[in-house]
């Protein structure tokens, strides 16, 4: 008995001293990779890029035009280790992919029911956790809760989100992007009558818990439960500081159509608790339009953020400007002017080291900018042209003790990785 306690009480030491050495031992430092959405510039083919976040200041590692498709309409979403490339209009598919093995499809979804008709044109998906995320279906008025870590179409999906509510004239809510913040989903609705914005635009929440939406009771006499938008055509939606910003590009106009552009988007701030809305910048109207229209946004921090400022096809600027304030400091990088830049529509731009980076689809690069003073840290090329950007990440791998060789340590893991959603329709 005396022994046994003995060595119990050995036992319990050991115990105490490996639960001391965790608490005091550093987090494992995350290796992160950025994955790109890339299409030919004749928009026949699409592809996907792997970058190495490090290190800053270069030279990366790249590897380009991985596992091409006759599909140029993608999109990306990214949850911690895992990326899912997005075949959007008629193609309908979700494709999951370990960062470790970017070529190599670890399963295929679709988005379709089977007796569905018609496209449900996937968007992206908005995560909560590894097992629950929501699948934004354009060309449809339900969104789906599915299971990412799904083995089987069949499990894949778990539910749904009705947004009929938010149909207009074309039967559809065109549900652009999404994101959550404090247990709650906001969905971007754009509510174009085929393309034009023409309606006022909304924002959906639901608990994420109960999948229930909320009755938001921001405006008097609204008929929607949903949050009211001073802009219109919105895109990206991204949660910065206590606040969640969305960003509006009005109406790009279309010569086919003999529709010259309306100035009647910018980007908003909504106060997620009281659901109050407040513009931020206004892209201004017919007369001033110092931006031209605003094609996308990126929040850095709470007082860094940038946007796209359209001037016309491929004619694109990128603007520094302060959150809180509003305040625009003007183009952040002279590089950056008058370029064909992508990909900032909403997510998180900003990489593990502070650097962002911009999808420059006139030279087929990505241009990675240090937000401390708008400085390029490094062009990357990309070989087709960027139009999208999200982060994947896991811890590295822990240091190897040369003292005991058999004793190793099969730490999972992985940080959330930046996600990108919803594209702009009309051209970057």
């Amino acid at each position: 008995m005396k022994q046994w306690q003995s060595e119990k009480g050995i036992s319990m030491a050991v115990v105490l001293l490996c639960i001391l050495w965790i608490a005091a031992a550093p987090a494992l430092a995350a290796e992160q990779k950025a994955v790109i959405a890339t299409i030919s510039a004749d928009y026949s083919t699409g592809a996907h890029s792997v970058v190495s976040v490090d290190p800053a200041g270069g030279p990366r590692s790249v590897q380009n035009q991985l596992l091409p498709t006759g599909i140029s309409d993608i999109a990306l979403s990214a949850y911690g280790p895992y990326f899912y490339r997005i075949e959007k209009f008629q193609a309908d598919n979700v494709t999951k992919f370990h960062m470790d093995a970017p070529e190599t499809p670890i399963r295929q979804f679709s988005t379709n029911d089977p007796d569905e008709e018609g496209s449900s044109n996937p968007y992206g998906l908005v995560f909560l956790n590894e097992s629950k995320a929501y699948l934004l279906r354009y060309g449809t008025s339900t969104a789906w809760i599915v299971n990412p870590s799904a083995t089987s179409q069949d499990s894949f999906k778990i539910g749904e989100l009705d947004l009929s509510a938010y149909a207009d004239e074309d039967g559809i809510p065109e549900m652009v992007s999404g994101a959550i913040v404090d247990g709650k989903l906001f969905i971007v609705c754009q509510r174009l009558d085929n393309f034009v914005p023409a309606n006022n635009a909304y924002v959906a929440v639901f608990d994420t818990t109960t999948d229930e939406e909320i009755d938001t009771l921001t405006q008097n006499g609204n008929d929607l439960p949903g949050i009211e938008l001073p802009i219109q055509n919105p895109m990206g939606i991204q949660h910065s500081g206590s606040d969640v910003f969305v960003q509006g590009a009005g109406d790009f106009g279309a010569d086919w159509a003999g529709r010259d552009p309306a100035y009647s988007g910018g980007i908003v701030r909504i106060d997620p608790v009281v659901y109050e809305v407040e513009m931020v910048i206004d892209d201004g109207d017919a007369a001033n339009h110092p931006y031209g229209n605003i094609a996308g946004m990126a929040l850095v921090s709470a007082d860094k953020g940038y946007f796209i400022g359209y001037a016309g096809w491929g004619d694109n600027t990128l603007y520094g400007f302060n959150p809180i304030t509003g305040a625009v400091s003007g183009p952040a990088n002279d590089y950056l002017t008058g370029k064909n830049i992508a990909g900032m529509d909403a997510g998180a731009f900003a990489d593990a080291n502070g650097m962002v980076w911009v999808c420059n689809a006139d030279d087929a690069e990505v241009v990675i900018l240090d937000p401390a003073d708008d400085s390029i840290d490094e062009k990357i090329d990309t070989a087709l042209n960027p139009i999208q950007v999200v982060f994947v990440s896991k811890p590295s791998d822990p240091p190897v003790d040369d003292g005991d060789a058999d004793d190793d340590d099969d730490s999972g893991g992985g940080g959330g990785g930046g996600c990108f959603i919803g594209a702009a329709r009309f051209g970057w």
